[in-house]
């Protein structure tokens, strides 16, 4: 029973994840590689640069993928590093729209997508171009994947690997945080991590703290992404990825800080506990936004400076014999 029960969580997460990743490349399709364009042309100010990577997270459903397409857009030369940053910073604010469209009661909508998916897919076939079909396929993918998921966490709960795991989580704010990266980390998503989290806390098997704590651990998580896809690049694009991990580690600090506060904010943003999950989600990377926006360029100096203070005192060790 417990293998059947592990076996359809399994397969919840890979409709999340394929269903998310089905939405991203479809619009990729769909759009005709404009979003590569839009990163290149319209990130002329760190502001702009925000703006982009907010619109481009949101439409494509992926922070991950807007960051390394910085990663690789600095590497060739074609943006700097501020306005990389500035991308970024917009990409982690993006990312919090999966985390409301995850609070809704969404599953009357499946049936639908998935006639109007099929149909615009024979379509595509028959007109030889992409007309958004696997993007209603892939949207009706993950509501299945949340319906799936929250069948399949009743007979979960009860074993005793779900004890263990939330256990741990529960047993402080720093406990939360690492078991939300580890997660976002292995699954390579923080909107599947969240998703999770929310359909949890909706369903009673995590309360409001301890989630707040995973979510907020699940976006340092997808910084793996960018620091693999930084491997081999040149200088900047290495940094906009460490840039990134510093970013959310900030913001990570800047919450525990006033967590307290923080979390009565939250609260009464909604009297539904799901609702005030995604929307603290928000406000937590909007705290983000807010404090390193207006310092991009100074960051990315002090980002820039980091390597030539290294290279000075790798040379000053060479000079006198170390």
């Amino acid at each position: 029973m417990l293998f059947v029960e592990t076996g359809k969580f399994l397969l919840a997460l890979l409709l999340l994840l394929g269903g998310i990743r089905g939405v991203s490349g479809g619009l990729q399709k769909l759009a005709g590689g404009k979003f590569h364009g839009l990163l290149e042309s319209s990130v002329s100010t760190p502001l702009k640069g925000f703006c982009v990577g907010l619109v481009a997270t949101a439409v494509l459903q992926s922070s991950s993928l807007v960051t390394v397409m910085v990663v690789g857009f600095i590497n060739g030369s074609l943006m700097t590093l501020a306005q990389g940053l500035g991308v970024v910073i917009g990409a982690n604010l993006g990312t919090t729209i999966t985390s409301q469209l995850f609070s809704f009661e969404t599953g009357f909508l499946i049936m639908p997508l998935i006639v109007a998916g099929t149909a615009l897919y024979f379509l595509e076939i028959l007109a030889g171009r992409p007309l958004g079909g696997k993007v209603l396929l892939g949207v009706a993918a993950v509501l299945c994947g949340l319906r799936l998921l929250a069948f399949t966490l009743e007979p979960l709960a009860g074993t005793a690997a779900f004890h263990h795991l939330f256990a741990f989580s529960r047993g402080g704010l720093w406990r939360g945080i690492i078991t939300g990266t580890m997660a976002a980390a292995i699954i390579q998503s923080s909107s599947v991590t969240i998703g999770m989290v929310i359909l949890m806390v909706r369903e009673g098997y995590l309360g409001f703290q301890e989630a707040l704590a995973i979510v907020v651990g699940a976006d340092l998580g997808t910084c793996l992404t960018a620091m693999l896809a930084s491997i081999g690049t040149i200088s900047p694009a290495r940094k906009v990825a460490y840039g990134h991990l510093f970013f959310n580690l900030t913001s990570i600090l800047l919450v525990i800080l006033f967590w307290k506060p923080f979390l009565r904010a939250a609260e009464i943003t909604s009297s539904d506990i799901a609702r005030q999950l995604a929307n603290s989600h928000a406000l937590y990377n909007l705290l983000g936004a807010v404090v390193f926006l207006p310092l991009v360029d100074k960051y990315a100096i002090i980002l820039q400076n980091i390597g030539g203070w290294q290279k000075g005192r790798g040379a000053r060790r060479k000079k006198v014999g170390i």
